[in-house]
C-alpha cells in the first residue's frame, strides 16, 4: 500500500528524499520519468513510497532543494504549488525547507544553510548567495515564495514547536483551517513534529507539501513511532569495487574539493573542453571514449568533469560561446547528459563497471534519462555523506542492477569517492 507519493525537483534530490524513506524501513521506489497506470498499479503492490508526479492521496510532497533555491523565473517552487493547487484545489501546503542532519534550519521563518563548519543565513551563504543560476538574495521563505506569486501569514515558529512536542495532533487541529503555512525546524525533534502534524491533518485534509528531505527522514520516524513500519531499519553496507567512474557536471568548489581528492589517490581525470560541451566533437569524444575505457580495463578508477570549482576558466568560456538566447544550465545540463550517458553505457557494455557516481543536479536528470533508466531503488546510504547508492531499474538489461550515486554539488565531503570505491560498513 502506497503511504506517501512526492515529486522531486532533481534526480539528486529526489534520490537523497527516497533515501530519508528507506532508511526507516519503507520500501521506496523513484520512478525518473511518469510511469503508466498499469506500471504504478504494479509497483503499489510491492513498495510503501513512490516517487512520480502527482497522482496520489492523501499526502503528497513537492521535493525542493533543502537551500530553497529558486527564482520566479528558473526552477519556481510558487509555480510547483500553483500546479498543485490546479490538482488539488483545497489542499494545504505546508513548507519545511529545514533538514537538521544536513545543516539545514529555519529559524523564525528565515532559513540557514551551513557550509563547512559554518552556518550562513541563505542570502549570506558563500555559494547560495551567489549560485550562477538562482542566486538567494532573501532567508526568508515566504519572501522568497511571495516573490513568486504564493501569499504566506502563518508561522509555525520554534516557541510553537516547542510546546506542541508532545502534542502533534493539537498542532494539527490549531492549523486545519490554513491555507498554507512555514514551519520552523532547527532540530530533528521540530521537523518529527511538523510531520506529525501533517500526517494526522492527512487524515482529513489533502496535504502537498513544500519540502525538503528533513520532513521524508521525520515523517519515516514518526511512521516507524505509530507501527505503521514493521520491517527491521535497514544495515547499510556497502562492498568495495575494483574500479569507479565518477562523471562530474557541478562547479562548485566543494565538486572541486572532491575531484582533487580522487586525483590525489590515483584516479584518472579527464577534463571535458567547452568545445566538446558547446559543438559536440564526435572525434574528440570518441578519443575520450577510448581513454576512459583504456584506464577502467587497467583496473583504475575514473573521473572526468566538466569544471573544477566556480574558477575554472571553462566556465566563463562556455558562458561566452552559447547561442544567443539559449539557456545556459538547460542547454549545457542537457549537452552533458548526452555525453555522460554514452560514456557510462559504454563502460558498462565494455569495461565491466557496476557502480557509477554522477554529480550535479541537472547533470545527473539529464543523464539518467538518456541512459535510459525508469527507476531506482536505495541500496545503502552513508548519512553523515548525505550519499546514498541506488540499483537502477531499466528494461535494458545492460543497465538493470547497475549502481548509481546521484549527487548535488553541496553533498559530501572530499574524501566521498574514496568512500564510495572501498565501501563501508554498518549504519554511518
Amino acid at each position: 500500500m502506497i503511504k506517501v507519493a512526492f515529486y522531486g525537483d532533481d534526480f539528486t534530490g529526489a534520490s537523497d528524499n527516497a533515501a530519508q524513506y528507506a532508511r526507516h524501513g519503507l520500501r521506496t521506489l523513484l520512478f525518473f520519468s511518469n510511469p503508466t497506470e498499469a506500471t504504478l498499479q504494479s509497483a503499489a503492490r510491492d513498495y510503501d513510497v513512490i516517487g512520480v508526479a502527482g497522482t496520489a492521496r492523501p499526502l503528497v510532497q513537492y521535493k525542493c532543494c533543502s537551500t530553497f533555491d529558486s527564482s520566479p523565473e528558473t526552477g519556481s517552487l510558487g509555480e510547483a504549488i500553483r500546479l498543485m493547487r490546479s490538482l488539488w484545489r483545497d489542499c494545504m501546503v505546508p513548507v519545511l525547507a529545514a533538514t537538521p542532519e544536513f545543516g539545514r534550519y529555519t529559524l523564525f521563518g528565515h532559513h540557514f544553510a551551513r557550509a563547512g563548519d559554518h552556518v550562513h543565513r541563505l542570502d549570506r551563504h558563500p555559494v547560495m548567495s551567489r549560485h550562477p543560476v538562482t542566486p538567494m538574495h532573501e532567508s526568508a521563505l515566504s519572501e522568497i515564495l511571495g516573490d513568486q506569486g504564493v501569499v504566506i501569514k502563518c508561522l509555525i515558529d520554534l516557541r510553537m514547536l516547542d510546546h506542541h512536542v508532545l502534542s502533534p495532533d493539537q498542532l494539527a487541529i490549531d492549523i486545519a483551517t490554513e491555507d498554507s503555512v512555514v514551519f520552523d525546524g532547527y532540530t530533528l525533534e521540530h521537523v518529527i513534529t511538523a510531520a506529525a502534524s501533517l500526517w494526522q491533518l492527512s487524515r482529513s485534509r489533502q496535504i502537498c507539501a513544500m519540502a525538503a528531505q528533513g520532513f521524508a527522514h521525520a515523517l519515516g520516524a514518526h511512521l516507524r513511532d505509530l507501527g505503521l513500519i514493521t520491517a527491521p531499519e535497514p544495515t547499510h553496507s556497502l562492498a568495495p569495487v575494483d574500479k569507479l567512474l565518477v562523471l562530474s557536471g557541478s562547479c562548485s568548489a566543494l565538486s572541486a574539493a572532491q575531484i582533487d581528492w580522487a586525483l590525489q589517490i590515483g584516479f584518472d581525470g579527464i577534463h571535458l573542453s567547452p568545445s566538446l560541451l558547446l559543438e559536440g566533437n564526435e572525434a574528440q569524444l570518441t578519443e575520450i571514449e577510448h581513454t576512459m575505457l583504456g584506464s577502467l580495463a587497467a583496473g583504475k578508477s575514473v573521473v572526468i568533469y566538466t569544471a573544477r570549482g566556480p574558477g575554472d576558466d571553462q566556465v566563463e568560456v562556455i558562458r561566452q560561446h552559447l547561442p544567443s538566447g539559449v539557456s545556459v544550465p538547460a542547454y549545457i545540463a542537457h549537452r552533458i547528459g548526452l555525453i555522460y550517458a554514452r560514456l557510462s553505457r559504454s563502460a558498462f557494455a565494455n569495461a565491466g563497471l557496476q557502480r557509477l557516481v554522477v554529480a550535479g543536479g541537472d547533470s545527473s536528470s539529464f543523464t539518467m534519462r538518456e541512459l535510459g533508466a525508469i527507476a531506482l531503488e536505495t541500496k545503502a546510504s552513508h548519512f553523515q555523506q548525505n550519499a546514498h547508492v541506488c540499483s537502477l531499474i531499466s528494461d535494458d538489461q545492460l543497465i538493470h542492477g547497475k549502481e548509481v550515486l546521484l549527487k548535488g554539488g553541496q553533498v559530501g565531503t572530499a574524501e566521498l569517492y574514496e568512500l564510495m570505491l572501498k565501501g563501508y560498513s554498518g549504519n554511518t
